[in-house]
């Protein structure tokens, strides 16, 4: 799938309904909603490559600030760097990776920082034993037993928000996630905070303080749409895929400048 995003577009706004209306060949008060929000907003998905680019073309042309996404290269967990704990030194920082790794980022090859918030669903089986009354038990039994027990297995399900911040490095490296509940915050030492998200506040601020030429970004920390969203692809965890495609979006817009 391919993912037209428009970042900013021309003024007027009547100007941009109209530019966009006409390129997709919708009504105008479709492209108004296509329009509406924060960016950046996917306004179409294609799975032609070429439509995608054609369609991002003629709204360059039309002056907005328009690119095309692949599906298939928006990170995931299964391509990130996922940090355990942080050691700062003078000209950079390690990361202790899942994996027994270890990986090394010098401050100034950070090139953005991507804060923000994902929402999942967390599921949960308990099992719970019923008794109750059986009469066709008390006859068969002479009375000695008047109950019958059951098993009642139920499902739960929680929504769980997590925040998290990726670390944006060179091209073609893998992003590194720090995320807020899955960190040994030990290397705070006397800073280390009782919760997880004061740590993560502190890593965070850290972070920006020694990386002052990376793009911060915190756009994925506040609710809203990024438009059409397409459905998670098959095999994919779709509690996380909502916002991998944000960090996709959001990463390109500062890559486009």
């Amino acid at each position: 799938m391919f993912m037209v995003t428009v970042f900013e577009f021309p003024s007027p706004v009547e100007r941009a309904v109209a530019s966009l209306a006409a390129r997709q060949g919708v009504h105008a008060s479709e492209a108004r909603t296509r329009l509406a929000g924060g960016f950046p907003r996917i306004v179409q998905v294609f799975a032609d490559p070429s439509a995608a680019n054609t369609l991002a073309a003629g709204l360059r042309a039309d002056g907005f600030t328009a690119g095309v996404v692949d599906g298939d290269t928006v990170s995931n967990d299964a391509r990130r760097d996922l940090a355990r704990s942080l050691a700062f030194g003078p000209d950079g920082f390690d990361a202790e990776l899942r994996g027994n790794r270890t990986r090394t980022l010098a401050y100034g090859s950070v090139r953005a920082l991507l804060h923000g918030v994902r929402t999942g669903v967390a599921t949960s089986t308990e099992e719970t034993t019923v008794k109750s009354f059986s009469g066709a038990r008390t006859i068969l039994t002479g009375g000695l037993s008047t109950h019958s027990t059951k098993t009642v297995t139920s499902t739960k399900s929680t929504e769980v928000r997590e925040t998290f911040a990726y670390v944006v490095g060179a091209p073609g490296e893998p992003w590194l996630a720090v995320y807020e509940r899955s960190m040994n915050y030990a290397f705070l030492g006397a800073a280390r905070a009782p919760s997880s998200m004061a740590n993560f506040t502190t890593v965070l601020s850290t972070l920006r303080a020694r990386c002052p030429a990376a793009a911060y970004d915190a756009r994925m920390t506040r609710p809203g749409g990024f438009g059409l969203v397409p459905l998670c692809p098959p095999g994919l965890d779709p509690g996380a895929w909502k916002s991998d495609v944000a960090a996709a979006l959001v990463a390109l817009g500062i890559a486009a400048g």
